[in-house]
């Protein structure tokens, strides 16, 4: 299982994926902090828990209040920070425990959107341990967002054992919510290793609760499932569907929906229409992107870029990847986008660069597992997407979903020339 590090080591790690950046937009301190906290507590004796929460909270409270000293605390952060400061204060009983929770889960998915996979996945492992009295709801939850951090570093299996555990709260707490939550994080779990029947099935189950309980976030998480399951198999229409879903679910944030336009884009390409891809890649890459975000947008726009005849935007595309992938802390992504850059170099007959990209593939899917991706740089099946492809037959409702993207605003600029722009 994969074990977390002490809090400045798990920050160093993750400044490490990235040599580019030197913190991770301002929150840095108050992360340090939180998580610092969080290891002391969980060190402590019972009868010192509630001096030691109070001294923290004490601490954490300063960053809550306006200074003329120092970086101020981002704004997105003080509705959480304040969550974590109540929970500490508390922490004896079960509202401060929830308080904490909830306020950790907020901070550490800002982490994890940030690229501190680290930080996050060690903040919510000392939370775990020192939130003691949770609802089966909270600690569920916190179990699933550690799933997602594992998975994001490349652990499956720890990812798995952390789902099981928020399904089985989930369970005895006769909790849709988050058996919903349990099912979409087991359900990526299985497409990452290929198993797309039961991913199908996880993605049904937790979007059935979704609508039930009413949660927007949850639908979201469940069609974005279903999008990519639809995808794989070629059922172009439904994978539109459910991407458009997607899309109109993301409620104008911009990651989120960027997550959306990734997808949709791959759509494109698959049922035939690389233009509309190539509009939706320019979209996305115009703006700021979590690391994981960019690996995938970048790979994807490579065979975008290839099957439309632009061989400058695949050029700055392969310069992109190839630096990012350098001693990136992101194994699933880095994988995914060297076998895309294989496969863009494929469209446009470059094979001496097609094989160099497909073997690096090959050789970190095989080291972690991933053999969806392993199953993928096998000959016959890279034919299958090399292959020139005819515009697909789609559904009216289909046809608008593809006239919509191809009127997305790329900026200025337009097109991939966002491209030559990424730092």
């Amino acid at each position: 299982m994969l074990v977390p590090d002490a809090p400045l080591d798990a920050y160093r790690s993750d400044l490490a994926r990235d040599k580019s950046r030197e913190d991770f937009g301002g929150a840095d301190t108050v992360w340090l902090l939180t998580a610092h906290c969080l290891s002391r507590i969980a060190r402590a004796n019972a009868e010192d828990l509630q001096v030691l929460g109070n001294q923290c909270a004490s601490a954490l409270r300063d960053f809550t209040e306006p200074s003329t000293e120092g970086t101020p605390t981002p704004a997105a952060e003080i509705d959480d920070l304040l969550l974590v400061v109540e929970g500490l204060t508390q922490l004896l009983t079960r509202a401060g425990a929830d308080a904490l929770a909830k306020g950790v889960r907020g901070m550490t998915n800002r982490m994890a959107e940030s690229g501190a996979l680290s930080m996050a996945y060690t903040t919510v492992s000392l939370t775990r341990r020192v939130a003691v009295d949770t609802s089966d709801r909270e600690r569920g939850l916190l179990a699933a967002d550690q799933g997602l951090f594992a998975r994001l570093l490349g652990d499956l299996e720890t990812a798995e054992e952390l789902y099981k555990a928020s399904e089985s709260l989930g369970v005895r707490a006769s909790d849709m919510t988050l058996l919903s939550r349990a099912y979409i994080g087991r359900g990526v779990v299985d497409r990452v290793r290929g198993n797309y029947p039961r991913s199908r099935v996880f993605f049904e189950r937790a979007l059935e609760l979704a609508d039930t309980v009413q949660e927007r976030e949850l639908k979201r998480l469940a069609h974005q499932g279903l999008t990519i399951y639809h995808s794989v198999v070629e059922n172009h229409d439904r994978a539109l569907l459910h991407g458009w879903k997607t899309f109109q679910f993301a409620d104008g944030n911009a990651a989120r929906e960027a997550d959306a336009l990734l997808n949709l884009a791959h759509i494109c390409l698959s049922a035939g229409f690389p233009a509309a891809a190539l509009r939706s890649y320019g979209a996305i890459l115009s703006k700021p992107l979590s690391p994981h975000r960019m690996l995938g947008g970048l790979g994807s726009a490579a065979i975008a870029a290839a099957q439309a005849g632009d061989t400058g935007a695949l050029e700055r595309a392969a310069a992109e990847i190839t630096d990012r992938v350098r001693g990136s802390g992101l194994p699933y992504e880095s994988a995914q986008a060297l076998y895309h850059l294989g496969v863009a170099f494929a469209v446009v007959g470059d094979d001496r660069r097609r094989d160099d990209y497909l073997s690096r593939a090959r050789k970190l899917a095989k080291a972690r597992g991933f053999f969806e991706l392993l199953h993928k740089t096998e000959s016959s099946e890279l034919e299958k997407v090399v292959r020139p492809r005819a515009a697909s037959n789609l559904t009216r409702t289909s046809q608008e979903v593809v006239a919509s993207i191809t009127e997305l605003d790329v900026g200025e600029e337009g097109g991939l020339l966002a491209l030559s722009r990424l730092s």
